[in-house]
């Protein structure tokens, strides 16, 4: 295999990786909080009619008792990514996050279509 070939095959173990890691945080969050990922899935179909760029922590702070606090913040991504394959969000960039805890991290900023 080129080295080429090796980069590609390390691409694609992290994108095997991310997405099993976001199928066990909603599967969590699922066995926790009956039907969690669904409802904040439709908390989402609601927060996109309203604001047109948006971050996930923005998501997630509007949800405050409205829905059930996931198990891990990171539920959150697989109710994103479930947007984006519908075709209703695509990101447009990154922007540092305001929770402290995350030390400002980046993370991505999203659109309606």
């Amino acid at each position: 295999m080129t080295q080429i070939g090796k980069q590609l095959d390390i691409f694609a173990d992290g994108r095997i990786m991310r997405d099993a890691g976001i199928q066990q945080a909603i599967s969590h969050a699922d066995e926790v909080c009956e039907k969690w990922s669904e409802k904040a899935y439709q908390f989402l179909l609601w927060y996109i009619k309203r604001n047109k760029e948006f971050m996930t922590e923005d998501v997630r702070n509007a949800s405050a008792y409205i829905i059930e606090i996931p198990p891990s913040e990171r539920a959150w991504g697989g109710v994103i990514v479930r947007a984006v394959k519908a075709g209703l969000i695509k990101q447009t960039g990154y922007r540092k996050v305001a929770n402290a805890r995350a030390h400002m991290a980046n993370a991505a900023t999203w659109q309606t279509i």
